[in-house]
């Protein structure tokens, strides 16, 4: 019998053992896996990271080159021909390839820009009409959500009311006069930031109209400036379709 009870022992310890191991290595596992799933989420979130560093900066390189091209181009009287970039390339025989690629884009982005111009506005109406009935309820709900706020502000002003008044008359039975002081002093400050505020706005308005809105800044400067301005969008305007027009007739 002390032989059956000793095996039975030492078979419950072994046991005891086993599951304690299995209960370790099952914890084991599932302390790689949460640490392989945060490795792969860094990885992830890192490479997107990484990629829209190198898109930005890679249309960041884009625009710095387009405007120096530009620059070079305007300072050589708006050929590229004549531009240092221009005798660069032809040094280099390049100029030809460089030139044909350029009106090959050109060409494209115009016909691509006239399709959008006349397709654009088409689909554009087509998904009004289809979307017109969701944006008329929504209008609808935001009014009535603005509305059921309106009415739960004024319920809440009413009560707040209420409240006050329950606790100056309760304040007036202890302290005779001082919610009435309070009252005054309250009118009082309210008074003095109304005034301080006006005057503050009408030295400001003097200030720019006598000191800083005059000579170049004077709105008759500004005026001239905002016209000219109008002037050299409508002609920019202007020769962009007449540029676009020109690409786009290219075969």
């Amino acid at each position: 019998m002390a032989s059956k009870t000793a095996e039975k022992k030492s078979q419950k310890q072994k046991e005891q053992k086993t599951t304690q191991t299995q209960k370790k290595d099952a914890h084991t596992k599932s302390k790689k896996k949460q640490s392989s799933g945060k490795a792969n989420s860094k990885s992830s979130s890192s490479v997107t990271s990484v990629l829209c560093k190198l898109l930005l900066s890679t249309f960041l390189l884009f625009g710095i080159t387009g405007a120096l091209v530009g620059y070079d181009t305007y300072r050589a009287g708006g050929k590229f021909e004549a531009s240092v970039t221009g005798q660069t390339l032809k040094q280099a025989g390049l100029l030809p390839a460089v030139q044909d690629a350029w009106t090959c884009s050109m060409k494209y982005s115009a016909r691509g820009y006239k399709w959008a111009e006349a397709n654009v506005p088409v689909y554009y109406q087509a998904t009004s009409k289809a979307l017109g009935p969701y944006v008329e309820f929504s209008i609808d709900f935001s009014k009535v959500l603005w509305n059921g706020a309106k009415k739960g502000f004024a319920s809440a002003k009413v009560f707040a009311t209420q409240k006050l008044s329950d606790a100056a008359f309760y304040v007036e039975q202890y302290a005779p006069g001082l919610p009435k002081k309070i009252s005054d002093a309250s009118c009082t400050l309210c008074d003095t930031v109304c005034t301080f505020t006006t005057n503050a706005y009408k030295h400001t308005y003097e200030f720019f109209k006598t000191k800083v809105f005059v000579g170049q800044l004077s709105p008759e400067s500004l005026g001239k400036v905002f016209n000219s301005t109008q002037q050299a969008a409508a002609q920019y305007y202007s020769w962009f379709n007449d540029q676009v027009d020109f690409y786009a007739k290219l075969k």
